[in-house]
């Protein structure tokens, strides 16, 4: 499942390593649209008992987020590298896991509009407006070498209980631990310390239930 230009990658790669000629299905994700979904969708259906919808984001050219439906987590979406995205928010609704990019913290965000990516607050943003139960940030600039700061608005009751957990590198989650996930942010602040007020941090992060 990817953009044509990646196919056309593969083809060219297949001249150097022939083994992977035939070991993949192409799935374009134009052909992902609603409405416009390829026959291999049904196949997906059939053989892994899910269906996927894509949604074209604002990114460089052939950009798109993903909905999955029917994964161990549930529904899951998948944001890819992009600016904020209303149609996304839309497709993904009710998401059980929202995977959004985060490159940047809040404040820099004429760099993240330059750039095409999303700031930590606008992917908090998405979850809230998608309705997802548990937010994954990731694709973290390294140029900041730390954990980012979370500052949800308190005014929005959905981005201020929604649970989320920072990836990192090698990170692997299963449904049964993807609530533990959520509680490693002040953990992984030790890790990665910054410059910001670490009392007011570690606030933020245990803002996730308020039901416990």
């Amino acid at each position: 499942m990817a953009p044509p230009n990646m196919f056309a990658f593969l083809s060219e790669y297949q001249l150097t390593v022939p083994e992977i000629k035939g070991s993949y299905v192409e799935l374009d994700c134009r052909d992902l649209f609603p409405g416009h979904q390829s026959p291999l969708c049904s196949k997906l259906r059939e053989d892994l008992g899910i269906s996927c919808t894509s949604v074209q984001v604002t990114h460089c050219p052939y950009s798109y987020a993903v909905v999955i439906d029917g994964t161990a987590f549930g529904r899951l979406a998948y944001s890819g590298d992009c600016r904020p995205s209303s149609r996304f928010a839309l497709a993904g609704n009710g998401a059980d896991v929202l995977i959004h990019e985060a490159t940047f913290e809040d404040g820099m965000q004429e760099e993240a509009v330059l750039k095409k990516h999303s700031t930590v607050g606008e992917a908090i943003g998405i979850a809230s407006k998608m309705d997802a139960k548990t937010l994954i940030l990731t694709h973290f600039s390294q140029r900041y070498p730390k954990i980012p700061p979370v500052n949800r608005n308190e005014s929005d009751a959905k981005a201020m209980s929604v649970p989320i957990a920072f990836a990192f590198d090698f990170m692997r989650v299963t449904p049964t631990s993807l609530h533990l996930a959520t509680k490693l942010t002040p953990a992984l602040r030790l890790l990665y310390p910054g410059q910001e007020d670490d009392r007011t941090a570690a606030k933020n992060d245990m803002v996730v239930d308020p039901k416990e």
